[in-house]
């Protein structure tokens, strides 16, 4: 049993040296940091725990606070590495012990600059770190945006929830409403966010959700939890009462052994190096938000303006033309300027018609928005014109109709009427006929009849009436460019041909390479050395053959992409690879066998190809 531990205890210190060694690849995402401190009130001769998250690109060094009567000594670090939509994000949790020396009230401060101050109240020696009769636990998160779970759509097992945000619980039809969805995942217990939030409900549309939300760390009921943020605009098809959720696809960590048979488990107190070094496996799950009732009104009819085409929110217009003065047959552009908020994707005008004065042209619109939602912003309507005649003319004024939800009534707003200047076309000289040539202007020497030659008269003649580019001595150039384009495009082309063998060759060397370092491993029964080179191997041999990069090779392209056994036997090399660089993973030499069939199967496919 002693050599059964030993043995559990030596991987796990391997294992731990290399998690926190390894640093993982960059995110886009800024840093961010978060504290809190559990419990807030202790009595002297106890200590606080100062738990300080880390999450973004790189390692963050964050020095120990320096408080006057307060001990701070680092106790534990674990650091998680997560995947969301294909971007890496790294998180870091650091354990602080914090000891008074004396009784008082202590603020301690902030982490950054722009980070607020916490404050931990130190009872005498002997006395309550609460009040006898509090109903309070014993546990209080104290952090900036810290909660409890209470309302959010927690999965059973506390390691992720997913809740929605909605300033409103009632709407109109054709109304877009902004929404906030968060997904938080707990340190330690998530191993991936698979997919985007969707929602369900086919009542309503979900428009321009975020590609890649916002993250920070937060603690919720004194735990460390990863939040990430998505916006959206939530619009109604129809009228009535309903209820809508929305899921997430997770993958967690689930142990996979009773508790009280590892004794390595309680050797670690963090939960995170608990689910690393304990026997865990990943599982797919989806978390679900709690329901939240929404009721959608009608439009109404009564006081409905005849030009109304969708638009709900609140609006202004305003007009201008590109010059106010102009000649007649000279085009203008009139704009038109509709600002504010609402659902600009029902904004829209007919602009100006034709009449006696002007002639219209079909209008064309663009949007412009500050928001990544598009709920603000402007929308711009152009359209060209021409004045019929010259002249000072009026261009009449424009009108937009619009529902506005706050005030529950129709809404028509109308621009300003704009003047224009349009002068006569000039006359131009060259369009008059030249005066008839007389007798007397004629010198005598250059009388003829018939028509006057259009050039010169000289004694410069040419021999054929072939244009230039046709006569033998030309014909040579053309035939010299086509040879000197096929010949160029057949070097590029053997050049491509040349890098695409080369590639190939580099490919198949590394293949060639993970199969005889799968055969030694084999042999020396190394499972996770075995299982990672089977699982790079199929990476390569599906990247050549989707023209995709190795590691874009995901669980859900090989979902998508195969079918029946095949796809199983690759998902489980593929979680197996997963698990291997965690805890070690094991092999029986049956298993050896069949996964290496697997990979030379796929192999042979390829080569067939």
């Amino acid at each position: 049993m002693r050599a059964r531990f030993a043995f559990r205890w030596a991987i796990a210190t391997i294992a731990a040296i290399a998690v926190y060694a390894f640093v993982a690849a960059p995110s886009h995402a800024a840093p961010s940091i978060d504290a809190n401190i559990e419990p807030a009130q202790i009595a002297l001769g106890e200590s606080a725990r100062l738990t300080i998250l880390t999450s973004g690109s790189g390692t963050l060094s964050i020095p120990l606070p320096v408080v006057a009567g307060l001990e701070f000594r680092v106790v534990g670090q674990s650091r998680q590495i997560q995947s969301v939509n294909g971007i890496t994000v790294e998180s870091t949790s650091t354990i602080i012990r914090v000891t008074p020396e004396v009784a008082g009230i202590f603020t301690i401060p902030g982490m950054t600059p722009k980070s607020p101050p916490l404050t931990l109240r130190v009872n005498p020696g002997g006395g309550s770190s609460a009040s006898p009769n509090s109903s309070a636990p014993d546990v209080l998160p104290f952090v900036p945006g810290g909660s409890n779970a209470k309302g959010l759509g927690m999965t059973p097992d506390g390691s992720a929830f997913v809740h929605l945000e909605i300033p409103k619980h009632e709407m109109y039809v054709g109304e877009s409403v902004p929404v906030e969805i968060q997904v938080g995942m707990r340190d330690g217990f998530v191993a991936s966010l698979n997919g985007l939030p969707k929602l369900n409900s086919s009542d309503f549309t979900l428009n321009n959700l975020s590609r890649q939300p916002i993250h920070a760390a937060k603690s919720i009921d004194g735990k460390p939890f990863m939040v990430y943020t998505w916006h959206s605009l939530l619009g109604a098809v129809k009228p009535g009462t309903f209820s809508l959720t929305f899921e997430t696809p997770l993958t967690v960590r689930i142990r996979t052994r009773p508790r009280q048979d590892s004794m390595l488990d309680d050797l670690l107190g963090d939960p995170f190096l608990q689910n690393i070094f304990g026997t865990t496996v990943q599982k797919d799950i989806t978390a679900t938000s709690t329901e939240a009732a929404m009721t959608v009104l009608p439009l109404p009819t009564q006081g409905k303006p005849t030009d109304f085409g969708g638009a709900v929110g609140s609006f202004k217009i305003s007009t201008d033309v590109s010059a106010a003065k102009s000649t007649a047959g000279d085009p203008l552009t009139l704009r038109m300027h509709v600002t504010g908020a609402g659902n600009f994707d029902r904004v829209e005008s007919r602009m100006l018609s034709s009449d006696g004065q002007w002639k219209t042209y079909e209008p064309k619109a663009s949007f412009n928005s500050p928001d990544p939602t598009g709920q603000r912003g402007e929308k711009i309507f152009e359209q060209p014109l021409i004045a019929s005649q010259p002249g000072t003319h009026t261009i009449p004024s424009l009108k937009f109709s619009y529902f506005d939800p706050n005030t529950r009534r129709y809404e028509t707003v109308q621009s300003a009427p704009l003047t224009v200047a349009v002068a006569a076309a000039a006359t131009s000289a060259g369009n008059e006929p030249p005066p008839a040539p007389t007798a007397a202007a004629t010198p005598a020497d250059e009388a003829h009849t018939g028509l006057r030659s259009d050039h010169a008269v000289n004694d410069t003649r040419d021999g054929s009436l072939i244009p230039l580019y046709y006569q033998p001595r030309f014909l040579a150039v053309p035939s010299a460019l086509a040879v000197l384009l096929g010949g160029a495009w057949a070097a590029l082309r053997r050049v491509e041909r040349n890098a695409l063998r080369a590639r190939e060759r580099r490919r198949l060397e590394v293949i060639r390479s993970l199969q005889e370092s799968m055969s030694l491993a084999c042999a020396r029964g190394d499972a996770a050395e075995f299982i990672n080179c089977a699982s790079l191997a199929l990476r390569h041999t599906l990247g050549a053959r989707w023209q995709m990069a190795p590691e874009q090779i995901t669980v859900d392209e090989i979902d998508a992409r195969l079918q029946g056994n095949e796809r199983d036997d690759i998902r489980q090399i593929f979680a197996l690879a997963d698990e291997a660089n965690y805890s070690g993973g094991d092999l029986h030499a049956a298993d050896f066998e069949r996964w290496t069939q697997v990979v030379h199967g796929q192999l042979a496919g390829e080569a067939a190809a």
